[in-house]
């Protein structure tokens, strides 16, 4: 009887790769971190008086799919979700981004040709379908190190409108670590951040659970077919980023079917990682002993 992972994963039709980057919101994996981190947003949406929040991460570390989990979770009804993933808009572009996503359809520049018009348009569709509805904007930014400090300091402006007895938006911003740095030179913007989560790397102890996770979510059925070196190996040469434990997961996947193996060891993590690294493809050799 074949107990390889191949022959676990080929019984879902159509086969799913478990270590491929997507979005799927059912590979979300609730680590300490990532848990802690999509709790604490949630409450800052769900309070709709804390104005801003600030998610930081290392790139790889899971941020857009928890954006994207957190995006699922806000209901509907008592919430009108902006998911913007470009930072590299000026706050005009942005603004038009964001009306665009609350009505529902795409708004051309022509169509709003300046910002005195974009922003009325703005306050307009806030009253329309936020507070006359009994409902909050939460308006999620992801790669927010892109923003210009003009941009930041506007999109901090839109948090001012506001009734007598609550805020109508709510804005994340999300981004890579420098994120933090850009906000703590601008108080204006800094002193408005509600929230702050930096999102860590898995620990040595959520690597096994994690890819349980993964398989799991794919289909596989079968015994665990990772030794607790190649775990070791995998933690260590990965540094517990998400992306890149998916990354060495997928080759090492294609090398156990290539090579009719029957379990992730220690060796072929090694080979796997000692490929990468001869092409440039991860960390340094000298980041650890292998």
């Amino acid at each position: 009887m074949d107990t390889s992972p191949a022959a676990g994963l080929s019984e879902t039709n159509p086969p799913r790769q478990p270590f491929d980057n997507t979005r799927d919101t059912r590979y979300f994996f609730h680590s300490s971190g990532h848990a802690e981190a999509l709790s604490r947003l949630l409450f800052l949406a769900e309070d709709r008086n804390m104005g801003m929040g600030l998610l930081t991460g290392e790139i790889g570390s899971g941020k857009t799919l928890l954006r994207t989990v957190l995006h699922s979770r806000l209901g509907g009804e008592q919430h009108l979700r902006v998911s913007v993933e470009n930072g590299l808009l000026g706050f005009d572009d942005l603004l038009l981004e964001i009306i665009s996503q609350m009505r529902g359809e795409r708004v051309e520049a022509r169509d709003l040709a300046d910002r005195y018009s974009r922003l009325s348009t703005f306050k307009r569709l806030l009253t329309e379908l936020v507070a006359n509805r009994d409902r909050h904007l939460v308006v999620l930014l992801d790669e927010a190190q892109q923003l210009d400090p003009a941009s930041l300091d506007a999109l901090k402006g839109l948090t001012n409108i506001a009734s007598e007895r609550q805020n109508f938006l709510t804005v994340i911003l999300i981004g890579q670590p420098e994120l933090r740095q850009r906000v703590r030179r601008l108080p204006q913007v800094d002193q408005r951040i509600s929230l702050r989560y930096h999102l860590g790397a898995l620990t040595q102890d959520e690597i096994e659970p994690y890819l349980r996770h993964r398989l799991e979510v794919a289909g596989y059925q079968g015994r665990f077919p990772f030794s607790a070196e190649a775990m070791e190996l995998l933690h260590r040469s990965s540094r517990g980023i998400p992306r890149e434990i998916n990354r060495i997961g997928k080759l090492a996947l294609e090398h156990v079917r290539n090579q009719g193996l029957s379990d992730f060891d220690e060796a072929v993590i090694a080979t796997v990682v000692k490929d990468l690294r001869r092409h440039g493809g991860l960390f340094e050799a000298s980041a650890d002993a292998l």
